[in-house]
């Protein structure tokens, strides 16, 4: 077992880079970051860079080879963290002002954060709230946004399906066979390109949509026009690009 503790001033970052096992990122004192580390690499590093804390088990540009870890690292909330794996787990719990994750067979699960980076193959990705920025690209992994992004949203995946509980800001999600499920949109401006993947979109009412769809062979469903029961507060712009799947737009209480 490895345990240390560190002191930082100004915005503490963390970088993370194991082969398998799992990285656990929770929230801890200000000004501190503790690590804990259960491995049994005699080489692991665990080491104070500046502000930066560097958590690794590369010795000699080998760390892919090295065996598991299990890393817990407690840190105060708005700082910044870089986790680099295999196919370890990932949890992150405290609001973060920038994570990056790249993996390729680990689930990765970030509360909040205001800028979010993350890359992975097969591993699904879970999301609270996002404030300013979110990218997010995976193969067969899903892609779960479950509380906001308010700011830009991106998302890329072959055949993983994406769920967003609501996006305030700008939306592109590109996928191949996987469908797309986004329950409220209230940005300006959502693009769409899918194979053979189905998309649901829900706006709420006094919402004007400008609509640019192209289906090959997919449905389209819109909602039915009628008088608007409220005003209209918001203009938006969604343009989608189906080849087989359908697209259905719903329209939400206000």
């Amino acid at each position: 077992m490895i345990s240390e503790e560190f002191t930082v001033t100004g915005t503490p970052e963390v970088e993370v880079r194991i082969a398998s096992g799992r990285v656990e990122i929770i929230e801890g004192d200000p000004g501190l970051v503790a690590v804990e580390v259960e491995t049994k690499d005699p080489d692991f590093i665990v080491e104070q860079r500046g502000n930066l804390v560097f958590v690794s088990s590369d010795r000699n540009s080998g760390w892919l080879s090295r065996g598991s870890a299990f890393v817990t690292v407690r840190m105060p909330s708005g700082g910044e963290a870089r986790v680099s794996t295999a196919s370890a787990r990932i949890d992150c719990e405290p609001h973060m002002g920038r994570i990056e994750v790249k993996t390729a067979s680990g689930d990765v699960e970030v509360e909040s954060a205001e800028i979010v980076t993350i890359k992975t193959a097969s591993g699904d990705v879970g999301l609270g709230d996002a404030t300013k920025a979110v990218r997010v690209a995976t193969a067969s992994g899903d892609i779960f946004v479950r509380g906001g992004s308010e700011g830009s949203l991106g998302c890329n995946t072959a055949s993983g399906e994406v769920h967003i509980e609501r996006c305030s800001g700008a939306l592109d999600v590109n996928t191949v066979s996987g469908n797309v499920y986004v329950r409220r949109f209230t940005g300006s401006q959502a693009n769409f390109k899918s194979m053979s993947g189905s998309i649901d979109l829900g706006i709420p009412e006094g919402t004007r949509i400008d609509l640019d769809a192209s289906i090959l062979s997919g449905k389209l469903r819109t909602p039915p026009t009628k008088q608007p029961s409220v005003p209209v507060e918001r203009h938006m712009t969604v343009k989608a690009k189906l080849v087989s799947g359908d697209l259905a737009i719903d329209r939400l209480e206000a």
